[in-house]
């Protein structure tokens, strides 16, 4: 179990306290997520709002497909580090990002790679 902080309806990463995952596997789905950087954030570059979301992950840690979470408005970073790029493999077509304290949104369909 991960000690990250549920409070008015939302979830909060505890720095520190690992990866939330799920019980169950699943192959192919459809995801919607929904995520805000704080208004007020300090840092540049991949110190701004960092964090992912791991698709296709294998046991625990950051094994997978990391799809980026990151304040990347007005802040650069390289391009397949920003916010929705699948981190260091592919960069987004656009930057996905509103201005921080706005809420951002993802919708994902995930068709899992098969391998012989």
């Amino acid at each position: 179990a991960a000690g990250w902080i549920v409070k008015d309806g939302m979830l909060t990463v505890k720095k520190g306290t690992g990866n939330i995952q799920t019980k169950r596997k699943f192959t192919d789905y459809q995801l919607h997520l929904e995520w805000r950087i704080p208004k007020v954030i300090n840092g540049t570059g991949q110190g701004r709002g960092n964090s992912g979301l791991f698709l296709g992950g294998y046991g625990p840690g950051d094994g997978g497909y990391e799809i980026q979470i990151l304040d990347n408005f007005n802040n650069e970073t390289y391009v397949n580090g920003q916010a929705g790029s699948i981190y260091k493999q592919h960069a987004p077509l656009a930057n996905p990002n509103r201005a921080p304290g706005e809420w951002n949104v993802y919708d994902i369909v995930w068709t899992a790679p098969r391998f012989n």
